[in-house]
């Protein structure tokens, strides 16, 4: 598969009708997500094309940069509408991103020396920014005409912009009166990366990847300038150090982030105060920054280490057309060890590229591609050959050795076997939470009955994905579910013209949102408005390996391909390749029975329960399945619960499908009363179910538990809870 290097710039991202680039597209490069342009996505065009674009691209992107530039105050405005007129929070100037300007300034120059118009705004910055330093005190945000500072405190970020800007200029006669400002950022930079070995705590401001990356980088660059072997074994060994401590053993890839205790986790305590995201996620940019830096310094890293991170970085690539996705996350079942894939941010902080907002929850979809993404990933991918093609597998025989053909039909609105049983729970307190979970009569359901919560909760504005879970419960427990034609019309609306579903009308699509919309609609009786475009949706998203993505060009995982198969399913429709499909399935298992969400993954009980559902609607079931539904039992406790894989945490969802597995595979716990009680023990005061000591319930996992006191009953169909989830 070729990179198609040239995406970024030619798809989605340049605004080839009113110059520049655009910070964020969507996941085909057909619609630009944010259209405002901000000033540091320009410089670093710039930079980039300064470095490996011919003259008419550095010649689009030096224009752009230059669209920003307010000469009236020198410097630049740092966020316009897509026309370039700034926006009021974009006349500012931020010292450390206006360094950068000047920076692609200088490098452009290099290029095209006969610009006298770029030469004298270089003139015009360097005398603005000379006379700043010359005040006693700098400050790290001025007003656009530099008089007023806006915040007085620097970040680490003017630090690594400056050592940038020092590197660049290096031995050449320019900015000569800066050159000593810039040093004392250098020394800055250079005392924190030398005391991160001795402290006991990582340092706040070198707690990101991203941030050690580029400063691992602009050292680097600095010592290659000076020809400096002591700093460059200093960027060294913090490069190395930022490896091991932001490698995924278990799953491969980088994290985003860590804690003050070098541990990834979910930050609750620092989300809340600081207003970021609790949940650390994979990003492409980063692992293109290490990249670049393990490039930046011959010897600096091992091969293992150099084909760790090209993994990480390759994994990302869009195999249908081209570039890079953002990144990738994850449900929890603990802080510290992911569960299964999420292609998205929760409680992403707002007033940045591509975020999108469901009432009081922000969320930032990580199959969405962003220019610094881009530029970063085509700057480490220059001396990388194109990845190979996916090795090809014998599908045919594995499928003939390892299945059987059963009968998984049935029927979405006959799912009682025998009649709907009586379980140990308050019924009509759950009953009255979940009208309070629905703003009103002519809308689906939310997540949860809040209206305005202050903690970590989502309200109670609707979402296709809470809307599913409510109308299945309602129905499964045999209870009518009102207004159906408003919920249809609801769902229907939020219907994409590419075919695939929203989480609500105006947001992207994904396969997961187009699973949940898709199911709804079929428990009430209806479909999609254009069906045949939302086969046509699905079925794009296969890939060659045989599984699926969560978009088109997405790496394959067992949840996205569980996810695919029921919609197509439910939409009377198969995937392209059936018999991959099924041979990817059985890629996933493991010697001991279990299943991982893709081939050589962990086994957890959430990719059993994928496999074996996907399978099931398929008319298939593993041969011998005695060894699967063993693991699943040894990891219940006698309490009722489940472990979701061993060692790891007990997980009410986990213990959800791995009941819902054995269920198909014709088996139960081994404690099967436990198993009940311990489930009916997660209905809240409220009425809602929960996880234990959690503060409030939500209708996903009230889904969760109705739905595991049913099956445990026996008082649904196999065909339900193999297409329901």
């Amino acid at each position: 598969m070729a990179l198609h290097p040239q995406f970024q710039f030619d798809q989605g991202l340049k605004d080839i009708e009113f110059g520049g680039f655009f910070a964020v597209t969507d996941a085909s490069g057909n619609v630009a997500i944010s259209s405002d342009k901000q000033l540091q996505d320009q410089i670093d065009a710039t930079l980039y094309q300064a470095e490996h674009g011919d003259a008419a691209q550095l010649r689009f992107a030096h224009e752009g940069l230059m669209r920003l530039h307010d000469v009236a105050n020198a410097g630049f405005h740092e966020l316009a509408d897509r026309y370039w007129t700034p926006h009021g929070s974009g006349r500012c100037r931020t010292l450390a991103v206006q360094l950068d300007a000047l920076a692609a300034l200088i490098a452009y120059q290099r290029r095209v020396p006969e610009d006298a118009s770029n030469r004298a705004v270089i003139a015009a910055m360097l005398e603005r920014v000379e006379a700043l330093y010359a005040r006693s005190t700098v400050a790290g945000l001025y007003t656009s005409d530099w008089s007023t500072p806006l915040e007085l405190a620097t970040s680490i970020d003017l630090d690594i912009s400056a050592t940038a800007l020092l590197a660049r200029i290096g031995n050449e006669p320019v900015g000569l009166g800066l050159i000593g400002h810039l040093q004392v950022h250098a020394e800055n930079l250079i005392a924190r990366v030398a005391g991160s070995d001795s402290e006991s705590c990582v340092d706040v401001a070198l707690s990101r990847c991203a941030v050690r990356a580029q400063v691992s980088l602009v050292l680097a660059r600095l010592a290659s300038v000076r020809d400096d072997n002591a700093l460059a074994n200093l960027a060294r060994s913090f490069l190395l150090q930022t490896l091991a401590l932001f490698r995924d053993p278990a799953y491969g890839g980088y994290w985003d982030r860590v804690g003050i205790n070098g541990k990834v986790r979910c930050d609750w305590h620092t989300s809340y105060k600081h207003h970021e995201s609790p949940f650390p996620i994979k990003t492409a940019y980063d692992v293109a920054l290490l990249l670049q830096v393990i490039q930046a310094l011959p010897g600096g890293a091992s091969d293992s280490d150099r084909a760790s991170v090209t993994a990480a970085l390759l994994e990302f690539h869009d195999t249908c057309n081209g570039g890079l996705f953002m990144g990738k996350g994850y449900f929890w079942s603990t802080p510290d060890d992911p569960t299964v894939p999420f292609i998205r941010q929760f409680w992403a902080p707002p007033r940045q590229p591509g975020i999108f907002s469901i009432g009081n929850l922000t969320y930032l979809p990580l199959h969405l591609k962003s220019l610094k993404t881009q530029l970063a990933a085509a700057h480490a991918l220059q001396a990388i050959a194109p990845a190979s093609v996916v090795q090809a597998h014998d599908d045919a025989a594995l499928v003939s050795r390892e299945l059987e053909v059963i009968d998984g039909g049935g029927d979405v609105q006959d799912i009682h076997p025998r009649g709907v049983p009586s379980i140990n729970v308050d019924l009509q307190r759950y009953l009255a939470w979940l009208a309070k979970a629905r703003a009103s009569n002519q809308t689906p359901y939310g997540l949860t009955a809040e209206t305005t919560p202050l903690g970590f909760r989502a309200d109670k504005t609707w979402q296709v994905f809470s809307g599913l879970h409510v109308i299945s419960d309602l129905h499964a427990l045999g209870l009518q579910i009102e207004n159906k034609a408003s919920l249809i019309d609801c769902i229907q609306a939020s219907q994409n013209i590419d075919g695939g579903f929203a989480e609500q009308p105006g947001h992207l699509s994904d396969v997961f949102a187009t699973y949940c919309a898709v199911l709804s609609l079929r428990v009430l009786g209806a479909l999609p408005a254009d069906a045949e475009a939302c086969v046509g949706y699905l079925q794009a998203c296969q890939n060659a390996d045989g599984g699926f993505g969560d978009v088109a060009g997405f790496g394959s995982d067992i949840w996205h391909t569980n996810l695919a198969v029921l919609s197509l399913h439910a939409l009377s429709a198969k995937a392209a390749d059936e018999q991959a499909v099924l041979a990817f399935a059985l890629r996933c298992r493991s010697a001991g029975g279990g299943f991982g969400n893709k081939p050589g993954y962990p086994p957890d009980a959430f990719s059993v329960y994928r496999v074996v559902s996907t399978l099931f609607i398929l008319n298939r079931r593993i041969v011998d399945a005695r060894q699967t539904v063993a693991w699943l039992q040894s990891l219940q406790l006698e309490n009722g619960s489940f472990h979701y894989r061993p060692g790891k945490a007990v997980s009410l969802v986990g213990t959800y499908m791995a009941i819902a597995a054995m269920y198909l595979l014709d088996a139960q716990p081994t404690h099967l009363q436990a198993s009940k009680d311990w489930i009916a023990s997660h209905q809240k005061q409220d009425g809602g179910f929960g996880p234990l000591n959690s503060t409030s319930a939500t209708t996903d996992e009230s889904f969760v538990c109705i739905q595991t006191l049913l099956i445990l009953e026996q008082g649904l169909s196999q065909y339900w809870v193999a297409l329901l989830n």
